[in-house]
Formats: C-alpha cells, sequence, structure tokens
C-alpha cells in the first residue's frame, strides 16, 4: 500500500502545481515587433556660418540646425566628399574646422547615427582657395630665411649657394645677389634694406639695388645673434645663444636688454610698441619656454620683462618648437613651429590656442613673415621629416600689423 500512497501524494502534488500555475501571469516584455514603430528625429541643417563660403581667413564653420546631437565626432559632416573635424557640437550646432577642400560649389551633410535621413544643406556652398606654393622652389633645397619689403617683393635666401633670390608680386623670379653666409633671420630696414643676421656675431646688409651684401655691424666677442627686428625708430633688436637681447642703435651702438642672458631666442618681432621675445630656458628654469614682450622707451630703452604665453600651460602644444611669430592689425599672435601642422594662433581676447589652417598650410615651418596685405610667406621643409623644401603664401583674411 506503500506504492498506493506515494502515487495519492504526486497527484495531489501536480494538481496544486497547476492551480498555482493557473493564478499567475508571465511577467515577459512583448516582442519588437507587436510595438508601434517611432522614428528616430530627422537631423536638419538650417543655417551655415558664416553663409555660402568660406572665404580667406575662415578658420571654423558652424552649421546651425535640429536634431543634431546623434552626429558622431569622426565623419559625422561632410563637404561634398570632404570630411571636416568637429571641434564643438550640441543638438542645434556643430563647429567643424575649415575642410582640406577648394570648391566653387559643394553639399554640406550632416550624418547622424540616429537617424534614417542624411541632413543635406539647403544651397551649396563654397571654399575658396588659402595657400599655394610660390616662387617656383621645385629643387628641395634648403631654404634660411625670408623677408618682404614694402612693394610686396618677397626675398629668399637658399642655405648652400646663398644666394639671395628674388621673387616679384607678378612671379617673376631672378637671383639678386649673394649673401656672406646663410642667415638664420632676414628682416627689411626702413632704408629698404635687407639685414641678416648670420648664426654668429656679424650682421650683414644686403642693398637690394644692387644686390651687394657688406657687413653692417659686428657684435662684441662672444654673441651669436640669430633672429631679429627694427622698430619704427630705426632701433634693431636681436638675440640668439647665450646672447641676451641685444639693441642696436641706427649709429651702430649696442646694448643689452639684461633679461635674457642664459636663454636662446627663437624669433623677436616689434608690434604695438613693444619688442615680442620667444626664448628657451636652460633646463630646470621655469617656464621651459615661453614669450615676453618689453616697452619700447625713447632711444630703444626697454621696459620690464613681461610674460606673455607659457609654453608649458599650452597643453599638446608644448613639445612643439616655436620658429615664428607675427600679428594681425587686431592684435592676433600667429605662432609658427617646425610640426606636421604648423600654424597655430592665440585669440587676442579670450588668450585661447588652437590651430589655424589645419590640414592646409604645408608642415614643418622653417621661418615666415607677413607683407604688407594678407599674405604670410612661409619656408616650409624639414630633411630629417623627409620634407621637401618649398616656399608658400598663405591668404590669412586680414592684413598685418604695423608696427
Amino acid at each position: 500500500m506503500k506504492v498506493y500512497s506515494f502515487l495519492k501524494i504526486a497527484v495531489l502534488g501536480a494538481v496544486a502545481s497547476l492551480a498555482l500555475v493557473a493564478g499567475c501571469k508571465y511577467d515577459v516584455t512583448a516582442p519588437l515587433w507587436d510595438q508601434p514603430y517611432t522614428a528616430p528625429p530627422t537631423p536638419e541643417i538650417t543655417q551655415i556660418i558664416p553663409a555660402q563660403r568660406a572665404t580667406a581667413g575662415v578658420n571654423t564653420i558652424t552649421i546651425q540646425g535640429r536634431n543634431l546631437g546623434g552626429v558622431p565626432d569622426a565623419y559625422g559632416v561632410y563637404f561634398g566628399s570632404a570630411p571636416a573635424e568637429i571641434v564643438q557640437k550640441s543638438a542645434t550646432a556643430i563647429t567643424v574646422r575649415r575642410p582640406t577642400l577648394v570648391t566653387d560649389s559643394c553639399t554640406v551633410k550632416v550624418v547622424s547615427d540616429s537617424a534614417l535621413v542624411v541632413a543635406k544643406s539647403p544651397s551649396t556652398y563654397a571654399i575658396d582657395p588659402v595657400v599655394e606654393r610660390y616662387g617656383s622652389f621645385l629643387d628641395n633645397v634648403q631654404l634660411s630665411a625670408l623677408a618682404v619689403d614694402n612693394s610686396e617683393n618677397l626675398y629668399v635666401v637658399i642655405t648652400a649657394s646663398r644666394s639671395i633670390i628674388k621673387v616679384t608680386p607678378t612671379g617673376v623670379k631672378s637671383v639678386l645677389g649673394t649673401a656672406s653666409r646663410a642667415p638664420t633671420d632676414a628682416s627689411i630696414g626702413r632704408d629698404g634694406k635687407l639685414y641678416l643676421p648670420g648664426n654668429n656675431r656679424i650682421i650683414d646688409v644686403v642693398d637690394l639695388g644692387t644686390g651687394q651684401a657688406t657687413r653692417w655691424t659686428q657684435l662684441p666677442a662672444g654673441k651669436v645673434v640669430r633672429f631679429g627686428d627694427f622698430d619704427t625708430s630705426g632701433y634693431f633688436y636681436t638675440g640668439g645663444v647665450r646672447t641676451d637681447l641685444v639693441i642696436v642703435a641706427p649709429n651702430l651702438t649696442t646694448t643689452n636688454a639684461g633679461a635674457y642672458l642664459t636663454a636662446e631666442i627663437l624669433a623677436v618681432r616689434v608690434f604695438g610698441g613693444y619688442v615680442y621675445v620667444t626664448a628657451k630656458n636652460p633646463v630646470g628654469q621655469t617656464p621651459s619656454a615661453g614669450i615676453w614682450r618689453h616697452s619700447i622707451g625713447s632711444a630703444g630703452v626697454l621696459g620690464a620683462k613681461e610674460l606673455v604665453l607659457d609654453w608649458d600651460l599650452v597643453g599638446e602644444f608644448a613639445s612643439r618648437t616655436i620658429t615664428g611669430i607675427s600679428f594681425s592689425a587686431n592684435g592676433t599672435l600667429y605662432i609658427g613651429t617646425d610640426s606636421p601642422n604648423p600654424v597655430l594662433f592665440r585669440d587676442p581676447t579670450g588668450g585661447s590656442l588652437d590651430y589655424f589652417y589645419k590640414g592646409i598650410v604645408s608642415p614643418y615651418c622653417k621661418q615666415f613673415c607677413w607683407g604688407r596685405g594678407s599674405y604670410v610667406y612661409m619656408i616650409n621643409g624639414n630633411t630629417a621629416a623627409a620634407q621637401d623644401w618649398i616656399v608658400t603664401r598663405i591668404d590669412m583674411g586680414t592684413t598685418s600689423a604695423s608696427k
């Protein structure tokens, strides 16, 4: 009878289980194919700033619209088939860098990860050319220095031969003369002559009418000057390696600023009543590098040393070497560097530092100078990086500063 009792218990248990199941509901999500479809928001472009075209000087372009939050950081915005780098975005606006494209007509497209439709600009967009190779320097020989006179003639010195090449605004190229040594910088004086610091204590002067190069001055023993610039009164500010900043008066007497005795000076430029000095300090000194300035008083007397830009605090740019500085008429500081994307600019109001024409300017700035209009002329090249030596002309979209 034990078997009968066991079967009776099993049957009663099964009946109880069925009753329990019958009194419960399954807690399961309904299948997706049974749910109503909700389309993701469609992105829309309503406006592009600047409108219609990116002229010279436009460094970033802003696309305004709706439902732009799903646009990915990479390959989310296109000008024609050219992708543009996104620097800032929200649901209603995306700011991108000027794309590496020249065109009279292209469609701007925004691709969202969450939408089924690509947003397209309501009208076509144009992007003007801003960079060109200049002067037909095609031999891939190293170039040393360059300067521009008041008539926008460009002068470039070839390192090995020391030949001074003149390029007119119409593109006519000729050999003007020969420097006594390969210079490291070039400046046009108030007298319209070309001045060439030679990486020693000698500074040459070149008559641009005859091409004749002669010695202008020889600094005291131990001085090694590489870079310099004139002020409006004819005083020349120059420096190099552990030489300090030297002030050469129009009568060729010299004085020292006393502020850069152990530093290596990398660039000197005069702007707005100040002389700006880019320098690198010895190891262990802070900042390791930076840009300073001194007010210019009467007879070339300089004011106190003021730090303009601490190079240790510029983030990703801190490993770069500064190869030149210049200013626009509104006071924007432009910095040339020996890097693949060589030109940086510093906002005169906010003080932020950013790329200028990223991906558009040729790599590795050896030296640059600003002409009398909107063009910057740059020597590009780097033998160690297998980068050809060329001269480029960059339309900055604004005029250069007067001294």
